[in-house]
């Protein structure tokens, strides 16, 4: 046992570890245990079950009946109260959210036989403990709000109140998506994962791309009236929380696919000849050419490792109530045909056919080479009503000229993900330890 933990220990170190000490990532429990004529009971036994990962905590009522327990990881919890000559008390589907400072108040029965109350309801959600004004993501919304078609977990922040998106001409001034909480800088937004600062040094933003929605548990957002304990920017505070495993696997996989097929043209589109019906080729009559993958999955459960018993009998050992894990991967790969800069004065279809006269010398008697390679390089453009005079000669040619819309390739390639490893030592101390990777290739324009 020994060994497994120093080896645990060793792997979290080197991926970058944190204990759970802070309010960021964990949330606290109280309240006040009475019987039904509102006396107190002090001395009663208070016990806390995270029903997912079998985390459990016990603390006895002071003299006010009061209990509290503090910097507890967040997720779905069982209280349970018990005292001398009272029924027990269970209390199941707490769930506990991050930062959330939630209040259940126990109202304890005399016991006339050996029975147990069980009661299932969630702690209020009303916050009375601080001033913060903020705004809570958690895991459902995340699956059912929009968000971005690239799926960034970012784009949930601007449907909050008081945050509004920059216009295009200011994204540049941080990295990631810009956007002002009340009026603020948008250099004055702090973003953390985990509780860790994950702000861009250079230009400040988020520094890291969240584009799967099913590795983040919770996402919580402070607009107003901060804490102490946040310090740095005073426009926003953004704390994005990863999953992490349970006594139980489970995982989810994803695959969106795009193509020109399910796209529409733009304006710049259509005035670069796509979606046009009457195109002599059939890549013109569709929208630009597209080809869009994302796909991945997420898989977390307790830790599964082969293991050397006593007479060195190897057998699997399962982390169950001890240690967890969790992973998640996504592969993001887009190729798109856009729409690149206009030419204003390229030779219509008619133009062209004049200046082909001219540059094979039907016109005038004499080849002109330099006309003809005009004519190879600038393709024919769309009709713009204006027109331009050639004198070749003695003659003079009127030459309707157009526009003329190029296109880009864009190439776009990306893979992102993370491993998280829990483990609990005892009620007292847990660790963790993510290891978290991006690594984008961009080419084109």
């Amino acid at each position: 046992m020994r060994i497994r933990n120093l080896m645990l220990t060793v792997f979290l170190v080197l991926t970058g570890f944190g204990y759970l000490l802070g309010q960021s990532t964990t949330a606290s429990l109280s309240g006040i245990v009475t019987d039904e004529k509102e006396a107190i009971i002090p001395g009663a036994n208070v016990t806390v079950k995270n029903v997912q990962t079998g985390f459990t905590r016990s603390l006895v009522t002071d003299e006010g009946g009061r209990y509290n327990f503090v910097n507890i990881p967040i997720g779905e919890y069982e209280l349970t109260v018990e005292a001398q000559n009272f029924s027990r008390y269970v209390q199941r589907g707490i769930v506990l959210l991050v930062n959330q400072n939630a209040v259940v108040n126990v109202i304890l029965k005399p016991r006339e036989v050996q029975e147990t109350v069980n009661v299932v309801e969630n702690a209020s959600l009303l916050n009375t403990s601080t001033p913060e004004v903020s705004t809570r993501f958690d895991e459902r919304r995340l699956s059912e709000l929009p968000i971005a078609p690239n799926r960034s977990v970012y784009s949930v922040l601007l449907s909050v109140a008081g945050v509004s998106q920059l216009g295009s001409g200011q994204v540049g001034f941080a990295n990631g998506i810009s956007f002002s909480s009340n009026g603020g800088r948008v250099r004055s937004n702090n973003f953390m994962l985990d509780g860790q600062d994950i702000n861009d040094p250079s230009v400040a933003g988020g520094q890291i791309a969240l584009n799967n929605p099913d590795a983040i548990q919770e996402v919580r957002i402070i607009t107003n009236q901060f804490l102490a304990e946040y310090g740095r920017n005073s426009g926003s505070v953004v704390n994005f929380v990863g999953k992490s495993g349970t006594n139980e696997f489970r995982g989810t996989a994803f695959f969106f696919f795009n193509n020109e097929h399910l796209n529409a043209c733009s304006n710049l589109d259509k005035r670069a000849g796509f979606c046009n019906p009457n195109a002599a080729t059939e890549d013109r009559k569709i929208a630009p050419y597209r080809k869009e993958r994302q796909l991945g999955f997420t898989l977390g459960g307790p830790l599964v490792a082969p293991w050397f018993g006593d007479g060195n009998k190897p057998y699997l050992w399962i982390g169950r109530d001890k240690t967890f894990f969790f992973v998640d991967l996504q592969q993001w790969k887009d190729q798109a045909l856009g729409s690149g800069f206009t030419l204003r004065g390229a030779p219509t279809d008619a133009g062209r056919a004049i200046l082909q006269q001219i540059a094979n010398g039907t016109v005038g008697g004499v080849p002109r080479p330099w006309v003809q390679a005009l004519l190879d390089f600038v393709p024919a453009g769309t009709p713009n009503g204006q027109s331009r005079t050639v004198t070749v000669g003695s003659q003079t040619f009127t030459i309707p000229l157009g526009d003329l819309t190029g296109s880009s390739l864009f190439n776009f390639k990306d893979h992102q993900g993370s491993v998280r490893i829990d483990h609990r030592y005892n009620d007292n101390n847990l660790i963790y330890g993510r290891y978290r990777f991006d690594w984008q290739k961009t080419s084109g324009t």
